[in-house]
């Protein structure tokens, strides 16, 4: 039985099925889009600020420094953009061992990360200098997920790992991931905003599992030429207890995002869903749920035809892409199949807070809570995540759209 999450922010509130003062707003993905390229820039900035103060062009890093810094970078965001008590994703950051060794290097006007090991990663300074050095990567990435998985070299492990019990992390290994240095930042953050900001760990089922083994095109054709196989694969694809996973609960998190791609009504019909996803992301959200966690399951694609299914499945908050493409997503025909009593995200269209004017939105918010929220088990959200032109004014306006009306 899920624990209750024990702070007073409104989405915990709703999630453990109690009174709320406000409907909670809670953007799922919020890290991507405009908040990611606001992270981006600031740490670049900060970066150099330090690199220009020093007067040197190869910054050594000590962890006690990256930690302060990237605790700015979102204490700042938080401050004039993002304001909780919206939820955010666990800030789990590189380790004491991972930063041990590591540069800043600034060469021409370009920085990088060096790690100890000497890898480099650049440090973007604008969302139009990241978009120009991206775009081929990004297209051949793609390009070669439709024929090869990213973790083809994982396959054999998968399915071993099918066949393997699973074992609870001991306490020594929880206190190491602990003392790693990892959950610095999350700690402070909520040090900092004691009981008002509820952070989410997140993971995907084991269907969207098999894209990265397989790549797109035979991630299809397997349900049909190798079903024994892709069934070995979910099966080895479960979530497993993890050091990681009680760690994040002794710092505070009390919610796992569960997300599921490519299984929806216009890529594969009910009954391969029936088959091949819902019997394991049944066995993932009662992982997390027996563990304690509350679980918010994201379903992309179209949901129109597997409601009843759905309703079937253990999770605390459905939550559902707006009507992208036509598919008839209806929020008010999805409360009426779920019930009342069960927690739904809102799917406001992302592209519409980008472009609404306030009125315009907030009578969209306003709607959605009338269709879906009155009996208080509601939380707003986008559908998506917000559009990479949405201004940061906008998310603000959209994170506290619930106070203003």
């Amino acid at each position: 039985m899920p624990r209750t999450l024990e702070t007073s922010d409104p989405l915990s509130l709703v999630l453990d099925g109690r009174p709320a003062p406000l409907v909670p707003v809670a953007p799922v993905y919020e890290g991507l889009g405009p908040l990611e390229f606001r992270w981006m820039e600031l740490r670049h900035r900060k970066w150099l600020h330090l690199i220009e103060e020093a007067g040197v062009e190869r910054l050594p890093v000590d962890h006690k420094t990256y930690v302060e810094l990237e605790l700015s970078v979102l204490t700042e965001t938080l401050d004039d953009y993002y304001p909780p008590p919206a939820w955010l994703a666990l800030p789990r950051r590189q380790s004491k061992d991972q930063v041990s060794g590591a540069a800043v290097v600034l060469r021409g006007t370009d920085l990088y990360w060096v790690s100890g090991d000497g890898q480099e990663t650049w440090l973007p300074p604008s969302r139009a200098a990241y978009a120009s050095r991206q775009v081929q990567e990004r297209a051949s990435h793609y390009y070669g997920l439709w024929h090869r998985g990213y973790h083809a070299d994982e396959l054999e492990e998968v399915l071993a790992r099918a066949d393997t019990p699973s074992s609870e992390p001991t306490p020594e290994e929880v206190d190491r991931e602990l003392a790693s240095g990892r959950y610095g930042v999350a700690r402070a953050l909520l040090d900092r905003h004691p009981g008002e900001l509820p952070l989410y760990d997140s993971c995907s089922t084991p269907f969207i599992e098999l894209l990265g083994l397989l790549g797109f095109q035979e991630m299809m054709t397997s349900l049909v030429e190798d079903p024994d196989r892709t069934h070995k694969l979910l099966a080895g694809g479960l979530p497993r207890p993890s050091a990681h996973l009680a760690a994040a609960e002794r710092v505070g998190v009390g919610i796992v995002f569960v997300e599921e791609c490519l299984s929806s009504a216009d890529l594969i019909s009910p009954a391969m869903y029936r088959e091949f996803v819902f019997p394991y992301t049944k066995r993932t959200l009662e992982f997390y749920e027996s563990r304690g966690f509350r679980t918010v399951f994201y379903f992309s694609g179209d949901l129109m035809p597997l409601l009843e299914d759905l309703k079937q499945l253990p999770w605390t908050a459905l939550s559902f892409e707006e009507d992208r493409k036509e598919y008839g997503i209806d929020l008010a025909e999805v409360r009426q199949a779920m019930g009342p009593d069960r927690v739904l995200y809102g799917n406001v269209d992302a592209p519409f807070i980008e472009k609404a004017d306030d009125e315009e939105l907030l009578r969209e918010v306003e709607r959605q809570i009338d269709v879906a929220g009155k009996g208080g088990r509601f939380v707003l959200s986008p559908g998506s995540p917000f559009t990479p032109d949405t201004r940061l004014d906008r998310v603000r306006f959209f994170c506290e759209s619930t106070q203003r009306i």
